[in-house]
């Protein structure tokens, strides 16, 4: 396939290749097995991939559409080994190794339908399934999901389609949300992802579609698929153990927090401008704010410490590098006014975590007792009376609100003209409320029953993304002064911010349950025993079933799980393909992050996708 791309530098010049001198091909199609982490790891010949037991194995969905917008609907063969004579999406199949999804979807379009694609876009990268047919086969795949637009009809291969239809997207809509049964379990679900993204697949085509010459590196389009050597063959995966009685295959009870995958470091980090900086900031200024408190009751230094003991505990900071480098993005040039800003927004992130601690009852917070914990200790070491327990609830409280003022009042001091202050604290105010907000629509969502992943992506984007990236970004462009230049890059900051955040938060759900304890300063055991509804979490919810999801509904939010509990709870997220379906998004996230900033100049590009890679590439 390495030579047809070079020899064709658009779809249609391959399309036409393939119907005139279609490739050499193996005796059998081979299928690429993938890991629990989504990583390719061996094939199996397709004719025996399909079974009760399944692997997860790599494929993809085509959603054929014409210039008018209608959808084509295509009847599987009878002879199909899955789903026969079922109504379903145009067109399925399988990358093959060494192949790119781009080629797969041109070659099984020609083979099946005879169709050269006149354009195409990957719409949904993190597509995963699982379903069973009455007879036991069932169907296990990481199966990203393609629009392509052609033009004409088709021809049929009758070993793959007996029948095809053009309908209406409002008429496919209508049918996979009222008679769901008539059409394959998969294009039910995929009908529902494509509608959440514009009002038909046409319109989605149109904004992220690509015309004329095959774009280099478009997401997940134009990556080949690459296979080594086998960590296992399938057979030998189903003898060393039962899905959901452990860790899958390849993960042990963390995946290195970089979902098994091993990443180069940046040879220069973008936060080092600012940390440094940004800790004496922070340190000269609680310095006074505990002088302040000593002089209203030394007692009151015990609240106060807290909030000290974590700020010098370390952390990422990634929040300040955001604001510094927004700053940067908008035109500016380096100023250490925007240090003190960069270091209130940390503080803010303080208070964020104390309560957030005090909310799910964590017990550690990096490496060391969280603040309540702390507070019940010295509670009982100082002989005082009552609940102890209770004590350092409230005291935890009290010193997260000191955080949340203090980080106010740091604003305030941002030795930078008013009205560019003034601009920042417009954001900030929008910052504080959305990742309340954020925090309350977690909170709820662990105690609603049958929780969509939508409502698990929007918690996500309030409580994390625009918290972590999108305001920060947007608070330090806006303490540059006002410019056309600066605000025409608002746009890609945005689209920057939101996408890092997500794949960024997606990070932190994986850490949750599959990060080392020893790094990461907690085990997997706070976000189960507090039921939260992780979109990892509802996807495993979904892809699981039998005893595997009965094991796993029942654990969520049960507060004596213990161990060996959890790490079950693990071992069946893994299996059921919702990490790699998980690891899938933050990659195209991450790439479509890289893609928002690429028109910056200057050292905030460079800046900009270094964060990038060390918000998603990280253990901790």
């Amino acid at each position: 396939m390495t030579d047809q791309r070079a020899a064709f530098s658009d779809v249609a010049a391959y399309g036409r290749q393939l119907r005139t001198s279609p490739p050499a091909r193996t005796s059998e199609e081979r299928v690429v097995l993938l890991d629990a982490t989504g990583r390719p790891c061996g094939t199996l010949p397709k004719r025996s991939i399909h079974h009760a037991r399944t692997p997860l194995h790599l494929a993809f969905s085509c959603h054929v559409i014409d210039e008018d917008g209608r959808v084509l609907l295509a009847r599987r063969a009878e002879g199909k080994r899955t789903w026969p004579s079922t109504w379903s999406n145009a067109c399925c199949g399988h990358p093959q190794p060494g192949e790119t999804l781009r080629e797969a979807v041109t070659r099984r379009l020609n083979a099946e339908l005879g169709f050269v694609p006149r354009r195409m876009g990957l719409a949904v990268p993190d597509f995963a399934y699982r379903a069973a047919m009455p007879g036991g086969i069932a169907e296990h795949e990481l199966c990203p999901v393609v629009v392509a637009e052609v033009k004409g009809e088709p021809w049929l291969n009758p070993a793959e389609v007996d029948a095809i239809e053009w309908v209406t997207w409002d008429a496919l809509r209508r049918r996979a949300e009222r008679a769901p049964d008539t059409l394959s379990p998969w294009s039910v679900l995929q009908v529902a992802r494509l509608a959440a993204l514009a009002p038909s697949p046409l319109a989605w085509l149109d904004l992220h579609g690509e015309t004329g010459p095959v774009p280099d590196g478009d997401v997940g389009l134009d990556s080949a698929v690459a296979v080594g050597r086998a960590r296992h063959d399938a057979v030998g995966a189903r003898r060393k153990g039962r899905r959901g009685t452990g860790v899958a295959e390849g993960v042990g009870t963390h995946v290195n927090g970089l979902g098994g995958r091993q990443y180069a470091v940046p040879q220069a980090d973008p936060v080092a401008a600012v940390r440094g900086p940004v800790e004496q900031v922070l340190g000269g200024f609680l310095a006074d704010r505990e002088r302040e408190a000593a002089d209203l009751d030394p007692a009151v230094t015990q609240v106060t410490g807290e909030v000290r003991r974590l700020v010098e505990a370390g952390g990422k900071r990634l929040r300040p590098a955001f604001v510094y480098w927004g700053h940067r993005a908008a035109g500016a040039a380096h100023d250490d006014g925007v240090v003190v800003a960069a270091a209130a927004v940390e503080l803010l992130h303080t208070f964020a975590l104390i309560h957030d601690d005090v909310v799910d009852r964590s017990a550690r917070r990096r490496g060391s007792p969280t603040a309540q914990v702390a507070l019940a200790d010295m509670h009982s070491a100082a002989g005082l009376a009552g609940d102890g327990g209770w004590f350092g609830v409230s005291g935890a409280l009290l010193a997260g609100d000191l955080a949340f003022v203090w980080a106010d009042e740091l604003l305030d001091a941002t030795p930078l003209p008013a009205a560019a202050v003034d601009r920042a604290r417009s954001v900030f105010t929008r910052l504080r409320t959305e990742v309340i907000g954020g925090q309350y629509l977690d909170l709820r969502l662990a105690h609603v029953d049958g929780a969509d992943e939508e409502e698990a992506r929007r918690v996500a984007l309030f409580k994390s993304a625009r918290y972590t990236v999108t305001r920060p970004l947007q608070l330090g462009a806006a303490l540059a002064s006002r410019t056309a230049a600066a605000d025409a890059i608002a746009p890609a900051l945005a689209r920057y911010g939101d996408a890092v955040g997500l794949a960024f938060q997606m990070r932190d759900d994986v850490l949750g349950l599959f990060g080392d304890p020893e790094i990461i300063g907690k085990g997997c055991l706070d976000d189960l025993r507090e039921g939260k509804r992780t979109l990892l979490v509802l996807r495993a919810l979904r892809l699981s079933d039998g005893d595997d999801h009965r094991f796993l509904a029942g654990a969520l939010g049960d507060p004596d799980l213990d161990e060996k509990a959890a790490r079950r709870c693990c071992g069946i997220v893994a299996a059921s393909g919702a990490l790699a379906s998980v690891e899938a998004l933050i990659t195209a996230e991450h790439t479509r992050a890289r893609q928002a900033v690429a028109g910056l100049e200057g050292p905030s590009r460079r800046a900009l996708g270094q964060l990038a890679d060390l918000s998603v590439r990280r253990d901790r």
